[in-house]
This record gives structure tokens, sequence and C-alpha cells, in this order.
């Protein structure tokens, strides 16, 4: 039998029990639960993955969490049995669930290959893009594109299924819904005061900020003060990353109408390499850049960086007020390379198969001509 959901009309609301029934029937039945995450792990995706791996324990059922980030980089509470998604061995897993992705544009060809083993795929997700659908077996989607992390959408799950759960997995949750707002600019985190500081934008939706303050209240101050500092990893940078930050300001180009600004780090950047190229922390400083450029000047709707990570050229983009869906077309149809790209309405990313400079220059002035001619 195929089950196959795709929601996308929920900002975070409760899961219907029937379906939240469905998801939690299907993992039952699995001996052997595989929690794979997407490609450059984040901290919204691993504590996901965390809080699914205790509510699959109290049915004494045998899963590991795969990630593709280095551990040490990772803001989690607990880092058992969590293995990297390259040392993957040639085996055929019984259940799969992805968390935080349900596109393949979002993780590796040798991941995907491994998920297409499986007999059975659930994912749990709240991204826009290609499905797995197209390239799975019996699967089951529950796909809410306007929830604020994965990690809400997993708290609507136990909340539907009545499960305790969700107590001994606030803080993962918790940690989750925190850091991807934080992204988003939704929430700000003061890693030195230890505080966290809701936007009036978030406040205004109910859903999400019920779910904020619902599992708030299941955590201490000190709790609250923890997760504030790893969020904000940019309280803690060293000398040369202060630099590097303050020396993107001094690269900022626009298109001819300032609504997109922009920010090309080489392939080969010495700079770049010597911090130790895409990892939490220049992740950190590149995602706070590109916000602070959408504050910097009312006129731009668009903010953008070039990057190289893990021997491909990446695009990370951050949008105010428009949407960026019709560029995320726009551009599969337009550009000439092999790439991928998508995400959310207001933040997205992609990644081109190679890092020869001149190749990722052209890609580089494809992507920013793309967004001039689908943003008003």
């Amino acid at each position: 039998m195929k089950i196959n959901y795709s929601l996308t009309s929920f900002k975070a609301k409760k899961i219907p029990k029937l379906k939240a029934k469905q998801i939690d029937e299907l993992l039952k039945k699995s001996p052997k639960v595989d929690i794979i995450c997407h490609e450059s792990t984040d901290s919204d995706a691993a504590n996901s993955a965390l809080a699914m791996k205790e509510y699959l324990k109290q049915f004494n059922i045998s899963s590991r969490i795969i990630i593709s980030q280095n551990l040490q980089n990772l803001p989690l509470r607990k880092k058992d049995n969590i293995i990297q998604a390259q040392d993957l061995k040639d085996e055929t897993p019984d259940t799969i669930l992805c968390v935080d992705f349900s596109s393949k544009e979002r993780i590796s060809p040798k991941t995907l290959s491994y998920i297409k083993k499986a007999k059975q795929v659930i994912c749990l997700d709240h991204h826009k893009g290609e499905n797995l659908q197209k390239d799975v077996g019996q699967n089951f989607f529950y796909i809410d594109t306007s929830a604020k992390s994965a990690t809400s959408i997993i708290y609507r799950l136990f909340e539907a299924l009545n499960k305790k759960t969700i107590k001994k997995t606030a803080y993962d949750l918790f940690l989750g819904l925190i850091s991807d707002c934080n992204k988003r600019g939704l929430i700000s985190c003061d890693g030195t005061k230890g505080t966290i500081t809701p936007s009036k934008e978030f406040e205004k939706d109910k859903d999400a900020f019920e779910i904020y303050n619902k599992l708030k209240r299941f955590l201490s101050i000190k709790e609250i003060s923890e997760i504030a500092k790893m969020v904000d990893i940019t309280s803690t940078l060293t000398p040369k990353e202060e630099k590097f930050r303050d020396s993107l300001y001094k690269k900022i180009k626009y298109s001819k109408n300032k609504k997109i600004a922009y920010v090309e780090i080489p392939p080969d950047d010495k700079i770049w390499q010597s911090l130790g190229g895409d990892n939490t922390k220049t992740s950190a400083i590149l995602n706070k850049f590109r916000q602070n450029i959408l504050k910097l000047n009312p006129n731009t709707k668009v903010a953008v960086t070039f990057y190289e990570a893990k021997n491909l050229y990446r695009v990370s983009l951050h949008a105010k007020g428009i949407s960026l869906d019709e560029f995320y077309n726009y551009a599969q149809k337009n550009i000439p390379y092999n790439f991928s790209i998508g995400g959310h309405s207001d933040r997205g990313g992609g990644k081109l198969d190679s890092t020869e400079p001149e190749t990722c220059k052209k890609w580089t002035e494809d992507i920013i001509k793309c967004l001039f001619l689908t943003i008003d």
C-alpha cells in the first residue's frame, strides 16, 4: 500500500489525529529506523532527529541519526549513536525517517541512493522543493511549508498523539525552533546575556508563538540561557573570524535596481579556507550578515552570499517582503548548469556541482540576473 500526503496549508497548526496516528503506526511496525538529516545539517534538523529518536525509544525501536556535519560544531544535547552520511554502508535499510527535508536537492547522491533502498520512507518537513515521492516506493509525506521549523511539526505530532515525549524532548524541540527562527530574524538571541527575544512578527503568528510558549514552560532559566548561547554563535567569534565578518561589508555589490545585494567569496578564497570553509561558525556569520544587509538598506529586497562548501559552490539567500518562489522556478528553467535550488519563500539556497572559478563566476552572474528579472 502506498500512502502519500502533502499538506501545505498549515502554519504548524494541530496535526489531525488520524494522520498523526498513521505516522505512529507506520513507525511502530519498524524494527529499525534510520533518521536522516539534510546536507550541511543544522540545529533544527539534528534536534528534530534527537526528538524522534527519543520517541522511538519508548517502543524499543532501534534507531540511529545520520548527519553530514561536524558534531563538534553542532549544538546538541546528546551526541551518541550519530553517524556521518558519508560513512553509510551498502545495506538495505528497513525504515528511513527524513526530518527537515523531503527533496533530493537537499541531500547528496549517495544519501539518495541509500534512501531508495528502504522498504519504507517517512518525511516530516517544512521546505519546498522537488520531493522524494518520485524516487521512493511506499512512503508517507507530511509537509507544512508555512511552519517555522521542523521541530514545530514534530511537536504537533507528539501533541496529537498525546505523548509525554514532549516533556522529555522540550529542550531539543525548543533549540531547533529557536535556531531556525534566529536564522530568519524572527527571534534574536544574546549569547552574552543568555536571553531569547521573539520579534513582533513572530508573536503575530499564533501557532508558532503558541508552540514557543508551551515548550518554554518546560525549561529552566539556566536551560534557556544555554540555548541562547548555543544559537548565538557569533558571540564567540575569534579575532580572525571577526575580521572576516567585517570584511564582508566592504565586498557588497548591488544590482542595477539596488534591490539585490550580494557578496561573492571565490571558491579558492584563502581566508575562507583558513577558517575551515563552510562550517557552523562561518555559516552563522554569513547568515547574520544577510539579515543585516536587509536592515541596512530599506530598498534592498534580497541579500545573497556565494561561497565554496564541500567541493561545491553554493548560494544562500534571504528575502524581505517578497517571495522567492518565482525566482526558484525561473532559475531552474533558464540557467544551463547542473545545479539545484529551493527552500522557503523568504530564505533558500542552491548548489552548483563545480568549483571551477570561471564556471562559478558565470553561475553567480546568472543567479543575479534571474533574481533581477523575477523581483519587482
